[in-house]
């Protein structure tokens, strides 16, 4: 290698920068060496192919083989460090073997990996002269052999920081030690090879560089581009304005809403445009984004081109020296919301009239009905002979039976109105029943049918809950099975299920042997007017509404409600209401035993004897209602006064003595609410007075006339009609009251005179 100095002096050219790569560049005393040098044709064709921008493989390997050209006996080999820093990859090497390059592609580097992998791992020159006996080639020695490769002479190749950039490798095909000038020439080859890397790497980062530069500019001309169309088809009104609320742009969807063209609007003042009521708040938003703020949901009235006003809901916020702004036309959904509105105020108020009607269609109904249902009642404690008895028992379930019409009616309208409500109070469970199971059971009687009602272990004591809806619910249930059924029986069960942390379930299930229906008829059963056949309407009569509220009713309760029936072998309907227990079983137990002992030493207060009669005040200005009290009671001994308003009631209070006062709720001059108030007050006045006890008599059966009966200070509310029998027992449960008061007023009752 008598060339190696010539070569050696290209390590003083890595200082020139890669664009002057060239020999015209070059210092003159260097190419004057180089000429005289037998390297210097093949170091100008190499930076020729550098400056032309070759592709690195062909640089490296136009390295390898004028290394090969200058020293015949070599065998050139430049492989690169893998990216990672962990592997080798062939650079240039086509005069090795074909399969000894597939063989070390990819192999890792490491102290002991031949001499390329070594040099590459240590950093620094690695000398093999035999291949076969040294360590380093333990791994790859027959591979060698294979390829006739006896010395291994490998150089790394770094970059300007000294980094290992891969390695320039010259094999012998004989055991071989490398002389002074050999190095030199691999260490100058070695420096070629890294130059013609670092351009590459160099030139591959601009490439990227200005890929990723084309790239960002293709992106934005394509958002612009977007942005520019996005703004022209956006059905909202788009809009740029500059510091002195001026328009800078505008899109197309302005013309479409105020009728301006975009040259009309663009560069003109914002605020002539805006209704003359709007233009102080309007300037106050705008002012508000100037200084960093935003506008949102703000609503003001653009002038149309055609002179009228559109109202826009505003979305704003500054960016830079302009304000970006999105407005919406909202004139319409303003006018919708507002028809709306007035339509949501219209139907309330048909509502409200809806629910004053039917109060006061229920309390014109009622009134006349509780003459008819009182009279009777009157009459059938008179001596009657038994086609009368006939006659009157006929009008006693006429007149129940419209009764029950007209609560069905009311009831369904609050439920479609949502106003009927389900109270919250709490009620003893057998207490409430009993007495309805006593009715059908008379009622069962009548019709010659066999009647059981059994209680589950559990089902007694106190619950919370609605204690009427549920008698109502079991009440309609109980007059169905009776009414369909014409020979057999009705049974009545009534269950509490009880599950550790959950509610107590109250399930009755009422069965019968009547007519039964089909299955497709009972897809129906719940709805309203509807029954099982439309000959059942005619032949056992009803509304087809009971129920239809008995499911509503159990659903508004938390609770749901089935049926099970058969042509001709009956029905049975189960419905099952979650309700919380009011304290234990053992303690309502407990506390049911001593009440039984006290009852048993005490009479009802209507068969207590006393020395004085019952002095009641009756206020009430309908005179059919006057005279059925007096036909109830009458009998009883009550010495009744009569008074036809709520002024007289309480007059008659301040200057008389009564044990009872049974109170109309509607009445002129003074209404019932307001002389119980009126009572109350006076007793308040008069602390040595007792508390005398109220009863209110009143056609309004709504749920809000009991409240506000029992909030005006009344004891006791009665929905009319009134029979004999509620009558009674409501006079009764006022007088325990009383008796249970400091003051306790005795109710002596003399037996009835017929007659």
């Amino acid at each position: 290698m008598g060339d190696a100095a010539d070569f050696r002096n290209i390590n003083s050219m890595a200082s020139f920068p890669v664009a002057s790569w060239t020999a015209k560049s070059l210092e003159p005393e260097l190419l004057a060496f180089m000429s005289r040098t037998s390297a210097h044709s093949a170091f100008r064709r190499i930076m020729t192919l550098m400056a032309t921008g070759t592709a690195l493989a062909d640089v490296l390997e136009a390295v390898a083989l004028s290394v090969e050209a200058e020293a015949p006996e070599a065998i050139c080999s430049i492989l690169l460090l893998s990216p990672d820093g962990r592997s080798l990859t062939l650079g240039a090497g086509s005069s090795l073997p074909d399969d000894y390059n597939a063989a070390i592609e990819g192999v890792e580097i490491g102290p002991n990996v031949g001499s390329c992998g070594t040099a590459a791992f240590l950093n620094k020159r690695v000398v093999v002269a035999d291949i076969q006996t040294d360590p380093l080639w333990v791994d790859f020695k027959d591979l060698a052999a294979k390829a006739d490769l006896r010395a291994c002479w490998s150089q790394p190749i770094r970059g300007a920081g000294g980094e290992v950039l891969g390695t320039f490798a010259i094999y012998r095909r004989s055991i071989s030690v490398p002389s002074a000038d050999d190095i030199g020439f691999i260490e100058a080859a070695a420096e070629l090879a890294s130059i013609a890397i670092v351009r590459q790497r160099d030139q591959d980062e601009r490439d990227r560089s200005e890929a990723r530069a084309l790239q960002a500019t293709r992106i934005e001309n394509a958002t612009a581009r977007n942005l520019t169309t996005f703004f022209e088809v956006s059905l909202d009104m788009l809009c740029i304005r500059d510091n002195d609320f001026k328009f800078v742009k505008v899109n197309r969807a302005w013309e479409t809403a105020l009728g301006y063209s975009i040259a009309e609007l663009e560069g003109q003042p914002m605020l002539p445009f805006v209704h003359p009521d709007d233009a102080a708040e309007t300037q106050g938003q705008m002012d508000r984004v100037q200084g960093d703020g935003e506008v949102w949901g703000f609503v003001n009235r653009y002038r149309h081109k055609d002179g009228e006003y559109r109202h826009l809901e505003w979305r704003a916020r500054r960016v830079g020296d302009m304000v970006f702004g999105v407005a919406r036309d909202v004139t319409e959904r303003l006018a919708l919301e507002a028809e709306m509105s007035a339509a949501k105020q219209a139907a309330e108020a048909a509502n409200q009239a809806k629910s004053d009607f039917l109060a006061n269609m229920s309390h014109e109904i009622r009134t006349p009905l509780n003459g008819v249902i009182g009279v009777v009642d009157a009459l059938q404690l008179t001596e009657l002979t038994p086609t009368q008895r006939d006659m009157v028992g006929l009008i006693q379930r006429s007149g129940v039976t419209l009764e029950r019409l007209v609560s069905d009616i009311l009831d369904v309208s609050k439920i479609e109105a949502g106003r009927l409500e389900i109270e919250h109070r709490v009620f003893d469970l057998h207490g409430e029943l009993i007495s309805l199971i006593e009715m059908h059971q008379l009622r069962a009687q009548e019709k010659n049918l066999a009647f059981t009602a059994s209680f589950g272990e559990r089902a007694r004591g106190e619950f919370h809950g609605d204690s009427t809806r549920i008698k109502q619910v079991v009440g309609n249930l109980l007059s169905n099975a009776l009414k369909f059924t014409s020979e057999g029986e009705v049974r009545l069960t009534i269950e509490v299920e009880e599950l550790p942390g959950e509610p107590s379930r109250l399930t009755f299930e009422v069965a019968d042997t009547g007519v039964g229906f089909d299955a497709e008829a009972g897809l129906g059963i719940f709805q309203r007017f509807s029954q099982a056949d439309t000959t059942i309407t005619r032949r056992f009569g009803g509304s087809g509404l009971g129920l239809s509220i008995c499911k509503s009713l159990v659903e508004m309760m938390g609770g749901g409600i089935t049926a099970q029936s058969a042509v001709g072998r009956g029905s049975q309907f189960r419905a099952s209401i979650p309700l919380a227990r009011h304290g234990s079983l053992e303690a309502h137990d407990a506390a049911a035993t001593g009440a039984a002992r006290q009852a048993a030493s005490a009479g009802a207060p209507l068969t207590r004897d006393r020395a004085d009669p019952l002095r009641i005040l009756l206020a009430e200005d309908h005179p059919t209602n006057q005279k059925v009290v007096e036909l109830i009671l009458a009998p009883y001994g009550a010495e009744i006064t009569i008074v036809e308003n709520g002024a007289l009631a309480v007059e008659a209070m301040r200057t008389g003595t009564f044990d009872l006062v049974l109170m109309d709720m509607q009445m002129p001059v003074m209404d019932g609410l307001a002389a119980t108030r009126a009572i109350r007050r006076g007793e308040r006045r008069r602390a040595a007075s007792a508390r005398t006890p109220i009863v209110m008599l009143s056609a309004n059966a709504m749920s809000q006339h009991r409240t506000d009966s029992l909030a005006a200070g009344a004891d006791l509310h009665l929905a009319k009609p009134v029979t004999a029998a509620v009558l009674i027992a409501g006079v009764s449960q006022a007088l325990d009251l009383a008796a249970s008061w400091e003051a306790p007023t005795a109710f002596e009752s003399q037996p009835p005179r017929h007659g």
